[in-house]
């Protein structure tokens, strides 16, 4: 989302920084961009934010063309591929259509040779993509490290995870067309505030010790799709043609990778940044829990398609459990605060119940120390020096059991 000039240096930035991590021949790097939401189609700043950032990816094309800076005949690698607003009478306002998933529609069609009107302003060759075969999709935030993208691309080729289509050719039945990877957070990230460094104070690189299996990955062969992973073209938009009605979805990729089988690459990292305060940390959450509830109709064995019409509900058990697993995470905390208020307003025994709501939000952390103890540090570390760590990680995970506890 462009608001300003210096939302376009940030952006450029950002992407100039991904294109030095990952310096591949066939990669291409693109803003897909919308502006904020308004009452009119267009704002009197808009034309000047376009041609901004249509300056700062054409001076990002010139300066890595192949043969040098200003190099005649060399491919472009940046792009910038932005949408007008629409009205949405819905919304009563007018915003980019679809917003994100909106975006990734127009810009598969784009990809396969037309939609060039769904963007009114697009920086780059544009032909030139019609042979790309995977998009790695990014939000804002979000880092790509040095050869990830190669090493998406290369679990992608995987003949396991290639997806397999059934009969009808709708639905895919084994193999991926979507994978996620791994999402941890930015170190710099952590170092804004003090409520960054409490709760998002598991930061960095730690590919040991974190890499823990996924039940659905492991069990069911199907990860869960947040948005920031790669996915083949073809195959995401064959599963999902025709399956979304619009003005309806607001968490998109939970979805998306139910009905495109979202794989998981335990193995392969991105790092996004964590909230620096707790209102913004509050309203992300609404955010997903809002879209999580909207997704509560495809639970049922009939849902609405893309033209509105009731049709027969192709997820499967696994998918629909998952919808439902996030509306069961989303409930945790009012079902905390509705057992509190029993056990004071009702009870028999406020005190014993009390203690058994308090025990569950930290019987985990206690838990782990206790098997953290249990087990022998490492052959160079004092047994004290291991001790003073674990009653430190604890320390912590009290910290924030008791801010949860508050913010109930």
């Amino acid at each position: 989302l462009i608001a300003n000039l210096a939302d376009v240096d940030e952006l450029v930035e950002g992407l100039e920084v991904r294109f030095l991590a990952n310096r591949d021949a066939h990669l291409h790097f693109a803003l897909l961009s919308d502006f904020l939401d308004a009452a009119e189609q267009t704002l009197p700043q808009d034309a000047e934010l376009i041609a901004y950032a249509s300056e700062a990816i054409t001076r990002l094309n010139r300066k890595y063309a192949e043969g040098g800076e200003g190099g005649e005949g060399a491919e472009d690698r940046f792009f910038l591929l932005h949408r007008p607003r629409c009205w949405n009478p819905s919304e009563r306002v007018w915003m980019g259509y679809e917003r994100k998933r909106g975006k990734l529609i127009e810009l598969n069609a784009l990809l396969r040779g037309s939609g060039r009107a769904s963007f009114n302003a697009i920086v780059g060759n544009v032909d030139q993509l019609q042979s790309v075969r995977y998009v790695i999709t990014l939000d804002t935030d979000t880092l790509l490290p040095r050869d990830t993208a190669r090493q998406c691309v290369a679990a992608m080729m995987h003949p396991l995870n290639r997806p397999v289509f059934d009969a009808m050719g709708a639905h895919i039945v084994a193999g991926h067309a979507i994978l996620q990877p791994r999402v941890g957070i930015s170190l710099t990230s952590v170092t804004r505030s003090a409520y960054a460094q409490l709760f998002g104070s598991d930061a960095g690189v730690d590919p040991y010790t974190r890499a823990v299996s996924d039940v659905y990955q492991d069990l069911f062969q199907q990860g869960s799709f947040i948005g920031k992973g790669i996915y083949e073209v073809d195959a995401f938009t064959c599963a999902l043609e025709g399956c979304l009605p619009d003005n309806q979805i607001l968490s998109h990729d939970l979805i998306e990778g139910c009905y495109a089988r979202s794989g998981l690459l335990s193995d392969v990292q991105v790092y996004e940044q964590y909230p620096a305060r707790y209102g913004a940390d509050v309203k992300r959450r609404h955010r997903w829990i809002r879209g999580d509830w909207q997704l509560l109709p495809w639970l049922s064995p009939w849902a609405r398609d893309a033209s509105g019409e009731w049709a027969r509900n192709r997820l499967g058990v696994m998918a629909r459990w998952k919808i439902l697993d996030n509306l069961r995470r989303s409930l945790e905390p009012l079902a905390t605060m509705l057992m509190l208020g029993w056990a004071w307003l009702f009870s028999n025994d406020p005190l014993g119940w009390t203690l058994t709501v308090v025990g569950l939000l930290v019987i985990q952390s206690l838990l782990r120390a206790l098997t953290e103890l249990m087990q022998p540090p490492a052959a160079a570390v004092p047994y004290r020096q291991h001790v003073r760590a674990v009653a430190g990680d604890l320390g912590q995970d009290l910290a924030r059991a008791s801010l949860t506890l508050t913010w109930l």
